[in-house]
């Protein structure tokens, strides 16, 4: 009995997960909120995303300093998805805020199949050293009312980032949409429409 309960949670959180990560492409640069699994900090946040949107036919890689191999371990043990190499990978997650340029080896789709294009998963510190940096940038486009943009709510990204992502999605509809996510649960998305400017 006690299984079956633990079943239907699990099922609730990750539909709950599921419908605030569409608000979170939907709505870019805002944050939602993710319930993780127990048991696997600091990763909790991105294994549940994982949960939600990756399975046995897909490909992932996990590209990062020594805490990657325990990321790859969970989601593959928490989806059983086949682990691929970076350039043909369906999902990139990185195990820390910076890529080392990772990012521009992701897969962008081609003119009859942008949707391939690969989805980049950040895994941010949970307080972030700079967070002045933010303000630098302005996220505008789809899901973003103001017309003279906003500031990404979540801090702590390198602005080297958002300039990867600035060329990566240069010619969109090519290009990767993206995950930034917190131990704590907190995610941002930005998919390849947002465009964002870099001061």
């Amino acid at each position: 009995m006690r299984e079956a309960h633990s079943m239907n949670h699990d099922g609730r959180r990750s539909q709950k997960n599921y419908r605030n990560l569409l608000q979170a492409l939907s709505r870019p640069g805002r944050v939602v909120r993710l319930d993780g699994p127990d048991g696997v900090l600091p990763f909790a946040a991105a294994v549940a995303l994982a949960e939600c949107l990756l399975d046995s036919e897909v490909g992932f890689c996990v590209i990062g300093n020594g805490s990657a191999q325990t990321l790859q371990t969970a989601i593959a043990g928490a989806t059983g998805a086949r682990t691929e190499r970076l350039e043909a990978a369906d999902f990139v997650f990185f195990s820390e805020a910076g890529s080392r340029g990772g990012a521009r080896l992701a897969k962008r789709g081609g003119p009859e199949s942008p949707e391939d294009g690969a989805t980049l998963v950040y895994c941010l510190e949970s307080q972030p050293a700079v967070v002045r940096d933010r303000f630098r940038v302005r996220l505008t486009g789809p899901g973003i009312p103001e017309s003279s943009g906003i500031v990404p709510e979540i801090s702590g990204i390198p602005l080297e980032e958002f300039q990867e992502l600035v060329t990566i999605n240069a010619d969109y509809p090519l290009g990767v949409d993206a995950f930034f996510v917190r131990p704590s649960g907190e995610v941002m998305g930005l998919p390849r429409s947002t465009r964002i400017q870099v001061r």
